[in-house]
């Protein structure tokens, strides 16, 4: 069960995970979305129940000490082995193969992020705990980075994060967002409101290139502040920026920022406000505080990810 973001059916957090079911919410709204499509929970589940992995990952996950890092360690290493070498029923397969030939006839790039049930969510956001591939360009490929981003519903990471927060594993199924790579100009992140001060201003963070070097840690970002009301920019730190990632020729590869960028500033005011009324948009549409993953190519503004914003 493939679903375009489009489909109203793409909602359901339960078909379609946290991240999801937030993009299709957006794309029915007609907010500037890079197409894609999602392979729903019910392809995970069958694809897990007709392989016997199922059976395999709740034995695991019942010997397992939570307090005993080489044991997580171990049980998650087996079950991403198993899910990661499963077979695909060929009825999803060739749904899965022909819905991208349709995103992408030429094979152009595509992004493949996790999106489970359990992310996401006001009480708990799972937040770079699964995995993302940036990208991809042929059908084998993403069959491929589908089973990987299964997988990583089992990272030691996320299985202690659940433990902790009491959720069990089997409220956890995976859907997988396919969605095409916007080769950015630069990119970021920005929270609707201060999450330290609760002030009423949008915190931005920007680098050169792909947002995945800032949500990774890899570069430290220019920052800035709006004034959410007034559209007024408060603050910009502009910081030393040596390299960004790029999607070239359809590789995503680190390359240094040229020299006239190093010490820029990544955003103008003229950018910042029109990322603050995408902020207020936001906030509206959703009814709550989002932390939001954003792109710049040529001028427009693309929205990758909002979810609500989560201390935990």
């Amino acid at each position: 069960m493939i679903i375009w973001f489009k489909d109203s059916k793409g909602k359901e957090l339960q078909l379609t995970g946290g991240k999801g079911a937030s993009l299709s919410r957006m794309a029915c709204a007609n907010l500037p979305i890079p197409e894609g499509f999602v392979v729903s929970t019910k392809d995970y589940l069958e694809t897990l129940a007709a392989s016997g992995v199922d059976k395999l990952v709740d034995r695991e996950l019942a010997k397992l000490d939570i307090d005993n890092e080489e044991s997580v360690q171990k049980v998650s290493a087996d079950i991403r082995t198993a899910i990661e070498s499963i077979e695909i029923p060929a009825s999803i397969e060739a749904d899965l193969i022909s819905t991208y030939k349709e995103l992408c006839p030429n094979d152009s790039p595509v992004a493949v992020r996790s999106s489970a049930t359990a992310e996401d969510l006001p009480e708990a956001s799972f937040a770079g705990q699964q995995d993302t591939y940036l990208g991809v360009v042929t059908a084998e490929e993403v069959i491929h980075r589908v089973k990987c981003c299964w997988a990583s519903c089992f990272t030691d990471r996320a299985i202690v994060y659940r433990a902790r927060n009491n959720i069990t594993h089997e409220q956890v199924a995976a859907a997988v967002v396919i969605q095409k790579l916007v080769e950015a100009d630069k990119a970021g992140v920005m929270f609707t409101m201060n999450p330290i001060t609760n002030e009423q201003e949008v915190l931005v963070e920007a680098c050169w290139g792909l947002g995945e070097a800032l949500v990774s840690g890899e570069v430290t970002p220019d920052q800035y502040r709006v004034e959410k009301k007034s559209n007024i920019v408060l603050m910009a730190s502009v910081l030393t920026k040596t390299h960004m990632i790029v999607c070239s020729e359809k590789e995503v590869k680190n390359q240094a920022v040229p020299a006239n960028k190093i010490r820029e500033r990544v955003l103008s005011d003229n950018e910042l406000k029109k990322l603050n009324e995408v902020a207020l948009n936001l906030e509206e549409f959703f009814g709550s505080s989002q932390d939001v993953e954003w792109a710049i190519k040529l001028g427009k503004v693309y929205l990758l990810q909002s979810r609500p914003v989560t201390t935990t």
